[in-house]
């Protein structure tokens, strides 16, 4: 699996105009790779309200441009590099499986009749249907840097690179608020359906619930901080 991420990042290294990891150093039985350190701090929330209006704006064409480049990779580019396919209906399946049994319980009614909803509209959304592109598939604060110095904007951690729906991608964005997902989205130059933007904004809604659930699971996070991060897009 290493060696097909290095593989396919050297293919998008040509592509892709923001910075992105490139593995220079490579064990002789491939095993082990490490890249030089790329440039940039987390962009987090916090961070990208200090940015001034003309950052912001060159942060949504930078990353506009880089899904747009990466949702064009040839579906042969995809197959070569043996990059799998994300089923986001299993995906929603697993999740509403695991969240009535491991969450049910420890919420609040109010909690609960919100997440019944949001499944409901989230199921609606899945039952249209939608082209699948080569998504960077976590692309979320953590994963995106911005170079305060040269004003630009590098993305890491390709691990869950996906082939899936485009709209994934999108997701994380909102963590920067609604207007700001939907000026990147604007200039997306990809191919859009009517019904993108909105998967795009139910996907992130799915990320405290999976925190939490996944913090029954025994994985390194907080069902408090999944929690209070759910209270917060779900505005219960």
């Amino acid at each position: 699996m290493l060696l097909l991420e290095i593989q396919l990042l050297h293919y998008l290294k040509k592509k892709v105009k923001v910075g992105i990891p490139e593995y220079n150093y490579i064990s002789k039985d491939k095993s082990i790779a490490g890249y030089d350190m790329v440039r940039g701090r987390e962009l987090t929330a916090s961070r990208f309200r200090l940015l001034s209006a003309s950052e912001k704006d060159t942060v949504a064409k930078q990353l506009a441009e880089f899904i747009s480049t990466l949702h064009a990779t040839p579906k042969s580019v995809i197959t070569k590099h043996n990059v799998q396919s994300e089923n986001q209906e299993k995906n929603y399946k697993n999740l509403v499986r695991d969240v009535k049994k491991l969450l049910f319980p420890r919420l609040r009614k109010q909690d609960i009749q919100a997440i019944e909803e949001y499944f409901a509209k989230l199921k609606d959304a899945l039952d249209h249907t939608y082209p699948n592109a080569l998504t960077h598939n976590d692309l979320t604060s953590a994963h995106i840097l911005w170079d305060s110095k040269n004003k630009q904007v590098n993305i890491i951690d390709f691990s869950d690179r996906a082939f899936g729906d485009p709209a994934i991608d999108f997701s994380g964005l909102f963590e920067y608020g609604a207007k700001f997902a939907e000026k990147v989205f604007k200039l997306y130059s990809g191919k859009k359906d009517e019904q993108m933007l909105k998967r795009s904004q139910l996907y992130f809604k799915r990320i405290p619930l999976s925190m939490m659930k996944n913090s029954l699971q025994g994985r390194p996070v907080s069902l408090e901080h999944g929690y209070s991060k759910f209270k917060k897009v779900f505005k219960v």
